[in-house]
């Protein structure tokens, strides 16, 4: 189809050379000169910048920008109207379903009507909530709050085996703020800290949360300020440690920071040379060896190597640090995005979705990441879906930049809806 053509092109060659020169990416501080040319194409905005460092470890970047992490832009006035339309007919639509059941007003919020996708996406991008429920959409009603929360212990054998995972508790709290019925609903082991976990069903964790969720209190809902039972509240238990890079042997080690220093001297085809001679000795220089490709402009060979890293990462999911798993998602999908394979993209839609939703602190690091997702899926025909990345790429991008930028692609994609 045009739109296709039309937008990718736009995408990729219409910005001047320097426009997004700086920008915020996952680990790279601004490069020495704010105006220097960019590390790859000029005309290719990148969500990932040359590291500027001399340490092993980009711990200490992720840190530091998550000290901004609450920041967010206003909203684009398309988008906005866009999504506020999207909004206020499914919220009627949602109403008139409570209506239906024909239950006493006090016990709307115990419907068993749906809310839509759609709904909660719209709230997403409007007022930044996740996990929407009838209390938040409902009128003359105050939502439940908690006044006593409790911390779960790690159990002894996961914290052993470095196991990770999470369980969802489903509870009802009562008119006087207690907890009632309260079950496991999902339970899964799995990496946290990785966003390409396949996850497996697991109990481990169940007993810790129980005993957890029972010792919360809450202030009960409210109908017109009189306190009312409410069911079906659910509460994460989320079970994780961050590993940190282990030290390999002497050898490894020092051809390790050999690799990362050529990458930092911009000499990308000896840091991807070296990289390759070490594979064998640990799947981190798989990691190394996509960066150099991807710093020099070779994204098919950078994409083949993450792809192959994230496959085998899997036999060793507590190996590599959040930092390494997280910006192996953020070149990939810049590689497969300068490739042009947005099919690819958007089969790791929910591998962003889950960061986007589920750790704010790196929203504004996937802001771009969020472009290209929103952008692939525009290219593909689904402009729906498109409008809600590009939404949130511009919710959370950190320069007037790529604001601007992210502002035109929106700009171009409204007058196809």
């Amino acid at each position: 189809m045009k739109l296709t053509n039309q937008i990718s092109l736009f995408f990729i060659f219409s910005m001047t050379a320097n426009i997004l020169v700086g920008q915020d990416a996952y680990f790279g501080d601004l490069a020495p000169g704010y105006n220097e040319p960019a590390f790859h194409s000029p005309n290719r905005p990148s969500t990932y910048e040359h590291p500027s460092d001399d340490a092993n470890l980009e711990l200490h970047r992720v840190n530091k920008k998550n000290k901004s992490s609450g920041f967010e832009n206003s909203q684009n006035i398309i988008t906005k109207k866009h999504f506020s339309n999207i909004f206020d007919a499914e919220l009627s639509s949602f109403k008139n379903c409570i209506k239906s059941e024909g239950t006493a007003e006090e016990s709307y919020i115990n419907t068993n009507c749906k809310i839509s996708k759609a709904l909660q996406d719209a709230a997403f991008i409007l007022q930044g909530k996740k996990n929407i429920q009838a209390i938040d959409l409902l009128d003359n009603f105050t939502k439940f709050k908690k006044i006593k929360n409790s911390t779960p212990r790690y159990p002894k054998n996961m914290l052993e085996f470095g196991e990770t995972g999470y369980v969802i508790v489903e509870y009802d709290i009562t008119e006087k703020g207690r907890i009632a019925n309260e079950e496991i609903v999902e339970a899964w082991c799995g990496n946290i800290s990785s966003p390409f976990t396949e996850f497996q069903p697991c109990s481990f964790f169940n007993r810790e949360s129980l005993t957890s969720v029972i010792k919360f209190k809450y202030k009960p809902a409210k109908f017109e300020n009189k306190p009312v039972y409410t069911k079906d509240v659910k509460h994460k238990f989320t079970f994780s440690l961050n590993p940190k890079l282990s030290k390999m042997k002497d050898k490894v080690d020092q051809a390790y920071d050999e690799v990362r220093n050529k990458i930092i001297a911009k000499d990308y085809v000896n840091a991807a040379a070296i990289a390759q001679n070490y594979i064998e000795y640990d799947n981190i220089f798989l990691f190394e060896k996509a960066r150099a490709h991807y710093f020099n402009e070779e994204y098919l060979q950078a994409s083949t190597a993450l792809f192959k890293f994230i496959e085998l990462t899997k036999d060793e999911k507590y190996r590599y640090p959040e930092e390494v798993l997280l910006s192996s998602l953020i070149i990939l999908v810049d590689s497969l995005y300068f490739s042009e394979d947005f099919k690819k993209i958007i089969s790791l839609d929910n591998n962003v979705s889950n960061y986007i939703k589920e750790k704010p602190q790196y929203r504004r690091n996937l802001a771009m990441t969020s472009l290209y997702l929103g952008t692939s899926y525009v290219n593909t025909g689904d402009l729906q879906q498109g409008m809600y990345y590009l939404g949130i790429a511009r919710k959370y991008a950190p320069s007037d930049a790529q604001v601007k930028y992210i502002d035109n692609v929106i700009n171009q994609t409204a007058n196809y809806l």
